[in-house]
C-alpha cells in the first residue's frame, strides 16, 4: 500500500478514539477507546519513518542515517514536550479534559492534512510489477534480522525498555504528588512531564554529536546510556526528595533518548529499504509487549513490594540484560561497520 497511505488510516481510527472519549460515559465506550487508540498507534508505527529514512538515504546516502534519526526524534521529543507543558495549563479549564481532547482532534486532522499533501511517495510497485506476498516478505524479514548476530539483541533490548519504562510511566505521578505540595494542581504534572520529554529531546542530540564524533559506537553509546538510565532509576526509588526526584526523572528521560537514537540508527543500519517499516513495526511490537509484561507485573506486586520495589525491579532487569549482551558480544567479537561519515562531517 505504501507508507504514507498506510499512515493515514490510523489517523482514521485516531479520530474515531478521540471521538468516543469526548462523548464516553462508561467504561465500555473508554474501552472501545483505548482499543481503537491501539489499534492506530500499531499500523502508524515505522510507516511515515521509514519513508523518511528511505529518501533521506537515497538522497545522502548511509551516512546520513545518525542525522535522520536523531532529527526524527528531536522532532517527536519535541512536539510530546510542547504538548505536555500545553496539556497541563488546558486540563485545568473547566471539570474534565474536553479541551485537551478537542485539540487533539485539531492536531490530529492538520497531521493527516500535512501528509496528505506535503508527503511524496514514489509507487513501489505497479506498472507490472508484482507485489511480494506475505510469506516471502517475513521469511526475508526473519533472515534479515538474524543474519547479524547483534540485530536480535538489539530488537530484544526494545522488549526490556518497554518493562523499564512502564513502572515510570504509571507511577511517577503519584510519588511525585505524595513527595510535593500536592496543592500545586495539576498543571505542574505536565510541566514535569514537559521537562522529560524536552531532556529525551536533548538526549537524541547528545547521540547525534557522539554518533559523528565516534563513528561506529552505536553499540557503546546505546549500553552505556541504557546501563545509566537503569542506574538513575534505582536511585530514584531510594530516595524521598521532590528535587531529587525532579533531577533523575529528568535525566531518565535523556539516557532513554541517546538510547534511543544509537538504538534507531542501527535497525536502519542494517535493514534494507524495502523491509524497513515492517521491521521498525516488529521493534514497536516488542516495545508494547514489554509495556503489557511491565503493566502486568506492576500491577500484580505492586501492593506486596510498592513502587519502590517496581522501579528497583525494572531497573535491574535493564542492567542486567544490557550488561548480559554486551558481554556476549564482546565474547564473540562482533565489529560494527563503521560509518563512513567524513562528507557528513564537513557538511
Amino acid at each position: 500500500m505504501g507508507e504514507k497511505l498506510f499512515f493515514l488510516y490510523p489517523g482514521i481510527c485516531q479520530l474515531l478514539s478521540l471521538g468516543l472519549l469526548f462523548f464516553s460515559q462508561n467504561l465500555v465506550w473508554l474501552f472501545c477507546c483505548l482499543v481503537l487508540n491501539g489499534i492506530s498507534r500499531a499500523f502508524s508505527s515505522g510507516s511515515l519513518d521509514a519513508l523518511i529514512v528511505d529518501q533521506a538515504i537515497a538522497k545522502r546516502g548511509e551516512e546520513c542515517l545518525p542525522d535522520v534519526t536523531s532529527r526524527l526524534a528531536i522532532m517527536e521529543q519535541t512536539g510530546l514536550a510542547l504538548g505536555c507543558i500545553l496539556g497541563g495549563f488546558l486540563s485545568c479549564l473547566g471539570d474534565s479534559y474536553n479541551v485537551n481532547i478537542l485539540l487533539r482532534i485539531t492536531l490530529t486532522v492538520v497531521t493527516m492534512g500535512l501528509c496528505i499533501f506535503g508527503i511524496k511517495e514514489e509507487r513501489i510497485f505497479g506498472s507490472g510489477i508484482q507485489r511480494p506476498n506475505l510469506v516471502s516478505h517475513l521469511k526475508e524479514g526473519l533472515f534479515t534480522v538474524f543474519s547479524r548476530r547483534d540485530f536480535p539483541f538489539i530488537l530484544a533490548g526494545m522488549l526490556f525498555t518497554g518493562f523499564f519504562i512502564t513502572p515510570i510511566e504509571t507511577y511517577w505521578q503519584p510519588v511525585y504528588l505524595k513527595l510535593s505540595d500536592s496543592s500545586q494542581g495539576t498543571w505542574m504534572l505536565g510541566v514535569l512531564s514537559f521537562v522529560g520529554f524536552f531532556l529525551a529531546a536533548a538526549g537524541n542530540s547528545i547521540c547525534r554529536r557522539l554518533l559523528i564524533k565516534y563513528p561506529g559506537r552505536q553499540w557503546r553509546i546505546y549500553s552505556i546510556s541504557r546501563v545509566l538510565g537503569g542506574s538513575a532509576l534505582l536511585i530514584l526509588a531510594l530516595f524521598q526528595s521532590a528535587w531529587i526526584f525532579v533531577i533523575l526523572y529528568g535525566g531518565i528521560y535523556m539516557l532513554l533518548g541517546t538510547g534511543s537514537v544509537a538504538e534507531n540508527t542501527l535497525i536502519n543500519q542494517y535493514t534494507p529499504g524495502p523491509l524497513r517499516a515492517s521491521v521498525l513495526s516488529v521493534g514497536s511490537f516488542l516495545l508494547q509487549t514489554g509495556s503489557m509484561f511491565g503493566s502486568v507485573y506492576s500491577s500484580l506486586t505492586v501492593g506486596h513490594i510498592d513502587v519502590t520495589g517496581l522501579w528497583l525491579t525494572s531497573g535491574g532487569v535493564l542492567i542486567g540484560y544490557t550488561f548480559l549482551i554486551t558481554l556476549l558480544l564482546m565474547a564473540q567479537k562482533k565489529k560494527i561497520n563503521l560509518y563512513d561519515i567524513e562528507s557528513f562531517e564537513n557538511s
